[in-house]
């Protein structure tokens, strides 16, 4: 068995572009993967040793892709690094099997960008097939959502897991994907609301979600949302490795209804090249759009910057307050 791999972001001369990409991953499924995560506006606790984790299906493919701050910028701007496998739907089951040893080895399976010499001259270019590792069965520690797993296992259809964004969390998702009751498993490990339901729009579903700011293991109401059973008392063994990023992001009551899924978010997060995807194998700034990037970036500097107060702006404020006197 094989796999292909995927390596989204950006250079200095392409913008955010599928710089490897699965061989029948279409662009506009590439372009849905982009604005999704495009709605995690800060990105910056996110590191390649602690990432977001996405496994899920589109099109022909079942992708599992690490999302985190490649370090570098690009006016000013952090630039986001989306990488990882994708394997045909087909062979799904046996991936599922496979996707605990992926994640407890996430930082070296799933680190595209190391095959690339240098990011800055990699042109477009479909993947080529790799080979299966050799899996082992990943270890699982007993843990506190035990229970609530066993739970999960019956409401499936009825319910979500919902776990916290930390090495307890990622723990439990491991133990949830290691048991052979249950059959594949999607899951967003590092997200927020908008990002399930620009998702949910395209008809991508997750079974375990991790909001960035989910503190206590719990199940939810596919339908409702409502808890339907969580953990009582319960306390992370383990700090967060992370501080929590959010304001933009909702506590999990706002994961979308089936109703509300058939829209995408209608407030837009902050402008980020990341939605303005082109898959073409030209895809350079033209010097239109570079004069409108730099146009934009004055802009936000500008706003940035405090208001200098006029010098007699106090004297104003003296003289109103001798005539209020009077």
């Amino acid at each position: 068995m094989n796999y292909e791999v995927f390596l989204f972001t950006r250079n200095q001369r392409r913008d955010f572009t599928a710089f490897i990409r699965p061989r029948e991953l279409t662009n506009k499924e590439v372009s849905t993967i982009a604005s999704a995560l495009n709605y995690v506006n800060d990105i910056s606790a996110l590191t390649p040793a602690w990432p977001a984790l996405y496994c899920f299906a589109i099109g022909q493919y079942v992708l599992l892709l690490r999302h985190y701050d490649s370090g570098r910028k690009h006016a000013g701007r952090s630039i986001s690094m989306l990488e990882g496998i994708a394997v045909k739907t087909t062979r799904a089951r046996h991936f599922a099997l496979a996707l605990p040893h992926f994640l407890a080895h996430q930082d070296e399976l799933l680190a595209i960008s190391r095959i690339i010499d240098d990011i800055e001259t990699q042109t477009v270019e479909e993947s080529r097939d790799y080979p299966w590792p050799n899996v082992q069965a990943a270890e699982v520690t007993e843990g506190a959502a035990d229970e609530l797993i066993s739970e999960f296992i019956v409401r499936l259809g009825e319910d979500r897991l919902f776990i916290p964004f930390d090495e307890d969390g990622r723990e439990t998702l491991i133990a949830a994907l290691s048991d052979s009751r249950f059959p594949t498993l999607h899951f967003a490990f590092g997200t927020n609301s908008d990002v399930l339901t620009r998702l949910s729009s395209a008809g991508i579903t997750v079974d375990i979600v991790s909001y960035f700011n989910t503190t206590t293991p719990s199940l939810r109401d596919r339908q409702t949302n409502e808890i339907t059973s969580e953990i009582s008392n319960y306390v992370s063994r383990k700090p967060r490795p992370l501080p929590q990023t959010p304001t933009a992001d909702q506590p999990p009551a706002d994961l979308p209804t089936p109703r509300q899924s058939r829209a995408a978010p209608r407030h837009p997060a902050q402008p980020d090249p990341l939605a303005q995807y082109d898959a073409g194998n030209n895809a350079m700034l033209t010097p239109r759009q570079m004069a409108r990037q730099q146009a934009e970036a004055e802009r936000q500097n500008a706003e940035a910057e405090p208001q200098s107060e006029s010098p007699f702006t106090w004297l104003g404020h003296l003289i109103a307050r001798l005539l209020g006197r009077k």
